[in-house]
């Protein structure tokens, strides 16, 4: 069987899931072909990822606004695929793959991953996800908490038959706590695109409150990844005079990503919203103790004071006060980072994510 995946071309939870059904394809008598697509050039890590296992991969590139030239590259692309399944990683792609679809002489099974959070999509979100309701043969969400909230918002098109849900998973041989001596700063550090619907400019001006206790350790902030957003927290960094102790790393490879949230003894995840987040399903495999923002994509995968700590959203306040507590208590970090590997163990295995979407395929190829 053959899975095209259309997938973003850039940092995201779009290539970790591509690539972990790369890794367990031996196994599962499948083989895949790629389409990445978007305003940013392929990672090189996926480029490489590609070639080694001898993936074959196109490249559609986006302008910003529409972009007449790139939805007929996509579907050209769809269109001469011999697929087997077309696996969209954002009801986005739809229009072209059903477009392909109608004109290629193979039709092809297409399946949507929709992981856009439901209280940040914008109003074409979700028209194209109420068009997917209707022209995708499968659809799949990332929680119940989630499927729940769109059944209600497209009550009209919502088909429970075409449905499914399939949390994401991660390679915990891959990510894993790695001990690090204590000697130097304490370093704290979160992973995300550089985006308004994050909130790292709450992160940064609660930073600088910590940094105005002279009572503190030494303590450093690194933010990796990039995007849109990243000259604005920039400017923010500066007025807010926080000069060598705020490090923006840029993009990041799997391999530095690693290294990076190895490396740290805190973990944020500051945001407004998120699906199911990529970046801290990886904090918790690797054992960190965690502080996230309050909200719908978070609150369901964090437990206040059990697996972390939650607070308030847009509150930099109350996000200062959750960071004191693990600075002021090296025993409490530890008993976190603990629960926090546990529940990763329990509900992020990379093998339940692949063997639901083989069952997923292997029945709608049935019907």
């Amino acid at each position: 069987m053959k899975i095209l995946q259309v997938l973003y071309s850039g940092l995201g939870g779009h290539g970790n899931v591509f690539f972990s059904f790369i890794k367990s394809s031996a196994r599962n008598n499948f083989t895949y072909e790629a389409i990445f697509n978007g305003i940013e050039e392929v990672k090189p890590e996926y480029i490489q990822a590609c070639a080694e296992k001898n993936i074959p991969w196109h490249f559609v590139a986006k302008r910003p606004g529409f972009d007449l030239a790139y939805y007929r590259q996509l579907i050209r692309q769809i269109k001469q695929s011999d697929a087997d399944i077309v696996f969209l990683h954002s009801s986005a792609y739809i229009m072209p793959a059903k477009l392909a679809n109608l004109f290629s002489k193979k039709k092809k099974l297409i399946v949507v991953r929709e992981t856009q959070a439901n209280h940040l999509k914008v109003k074409m979100e979700w028209v194209w996800l109420f068009v997917a309701m209707i022209l995708a043969h499968r659809i799949v969400f990332l929680s119940e908490e989630y499927r729940q909230e769109i059944a209600k918002k497209l009550s009209l098109v919502y088909r429970a038959k075409k449905v499914a849900v399939i949390p994401n998973g991660l390679d915990l041989e891959l990510y894993k706590p790695a001990t690090h001596t204590a000697n130097g700063p304490l370093l704290i550090g979160m992973v995300s695109r550089l985006v308004r619907i994050k909130d790292h400019l709450s992160l940064l001006e609660a930073f600088a409150q910590l940094l105005a206790s002279r009572t503190n350790p030494e303590i450093l902030l690194k933010i990796a990844g990039d995007g849109d957003y990243r000259q604005v927290l920039e400017e923010k960094a500066a007025l807010l005079q926080l000069g060598d102790k705020v490090e923006f790393t840029g993009m990041l490879n799997e391999t530095e990503l690693l290294g990076f949230l190895q490396q740290l003894d805190i973990y944020v995840h500051a945001s407004l919203g998120e699906t199911m987040s990529t970046a801290i399903m990886q904090a918790m495999s690797c054992g960190l103790p965690l502080i996230a923002s309050d909200v719908k994509g978070i609150h369901n995968m964090v437990q206040h004071e059990v697996t972390g700590i939650l607070v308030p959203v847009q509150n930099p306040a109350a996000l200062a006060a959750a960071i004191q507590v693990y600075l002021d208590d090296a025993g409490k970090r530890q008993a976190m980072a603990a629960a926090a590997r546990e529940y990763a163990e329990r509900r992020f295995s990379n093998e339940s994510m692949i063997n639901a979407y083989r069952e997923l395929f292997m029945e709608s190829f049935k019907k």
